[in-house]
């Protein structure tokens, strides 16, 4: 049997005390590199063992993976030395809607609560859709907010002011118990977004039909006559009034009549028009050499269409009705023109001479 000589158990055993040493002095350095990091990941901590020199190594080593929204502190370029700690606030998309208004936001808050925080809106007095404590997942989330509000409302007779966390004058009028039936209206309209001082105005409106007959007055038509005056009228053929029926639609606005429709209309009886002639021949010029403008400005002070105090005399020469008829004039004198009112004076002068005036009547001769 072959024995191994004292010189070789000699060299096998300085070989293998060599290569322990070698081991032993490898595993050293393995452990000298170890460095225990405190890695917090949206708020949870865990205590991370790794031989990477940079934050972007310990997160990689971890698991942990980034996207461009995230943040980090340090920064991943960071050198990394053991006790460190490294904050990793991962992005999430939060759909918002502020008082009916919807904007999409990214937030690295894990919590409602942060969010908030973040979104300056932490310390107002709001309403939400959850708990200020929920956590906010990772692939998204919605959020309502309802910010608390004073308002002016108008309705029924009576003003108030109440505090609501509302979005919308819709919203406003539920949580007051008001109701719109078809014709009511809200000023501004129920779909308007609600701020604080807001004027909010509940109309009433009724709507009534009625039906009722009415007379229709007789049309006039007139026609040229050249063998009288200018200004003359004369009635030819008398008309006569109808009658008719008519659909009326009223709208009531806190009721009050604000407008009135017809709807319908049915002739009863048709009307008759009145046919009126109106001369135009002009007036003879002259008036015999008199000074009939300061005759009229002693009587009437230059104006055709004035009335004594008493309604007895009328217009430029102070016509009485029964004188002003007795030299052809119809209607008022009041009402005719100077031309006719100066016409018919000659003619009185003519027939009955300046007595007629009898405190003006020398005028016309200055």
């Amino acid at each position: 049997m072959f024995q191994r000589s004292p010189r070789t158990s000699k060299v096998a055993t300085g070989i293998k005390i060599a290569s322990v040493a070698a081991l032993l002095a490898g595993g050293g350095a393995w452990v000298a590199t170890d460095r225990a990091v405190t890695l917090r990941v949206d708020g949870e901590q865990r205590t991370v063992h790794t031989h990477a020199d940079d934050v972007r190594g310990v997160l990689a080593s971890a698991g942990v993976e980034l996207s461009d929204r995230d943040e980090v502190i340090p920064a991943v370029d960071a050198e990394v030395r053991r006790g460190d700690t490294i904050e990793v606030d991962r992005a999430r998309k939060l759909k918002v809607t502020v008082d009916g208004t919807t904007q999409e936001v990214w937030v690295t808050a894990p919590t409602v609560e942060e969010a908030l925080d973040e979104l300056s809106m932490g310390r107002r007095d709001i309403k939400l859709s959850a708990s200020r404590r929920s956590r906010l997942p990772l692939d998204g989330a919605a959020l309502s907010v309802r910010t608390q509000k004073q308002v002016s409302l108008k309705a029924d007779g009576r003003t108030t002011t109440p505090t609501t966390y509302a979005a919308t004058v819709e919203e406003l009028l539920v949580e007051q118990g008001l109701s719109l039936d078809v014709d009511d209206r809200a000023i501004p309209a129920v779909a308007t977004i609600l701020a604080t001082g807001q004027k909010v105005t509940v109309q009433r409106i009724t709507t009534k039909t009625a039906t009722k007959t009415v007379t229709i007055a007789a049309p006039v038509t007139t026609r040229k006559d050249a063998s009288m005056f200018s200004g003359e009228k004369r009635v030819v053929t008398q008309g006569r009034s109808g009658k008719e029926r008519r659909v009326v639609r009223s709208v009531y606005t806190d009721g009050k009549l604000t407008t009135q429709q017809v709807v319908s209309k049915t002739v009863l009886t048709a009307a008759k028009p009145t046919v009126v002639a109106k001369g135009t021949k002009a007036y003879p010029s002259g008036g015999n050499g008199l000074n009939w403008a300061a005759l009229a400005q002693c009587e009437s002070g230059g104006r055709a269409s004035v009335v004594s105090a008493g309604g007895t005399y009328h217009g430029l020469y102070q016509f009485s009705v029964s004188t002003w008829q007795r030299v052809g004039g119809t209607g008022l004198p009041s009402q005719a023109s100077p031309a006719e009112q100066t016409y018919r004076a000659i003619k009185l002068y003519n027939a009955a001479g300046a007595g007629q005036w009898p405190v003006c009547g020398s005028r016309l001769f200055s």
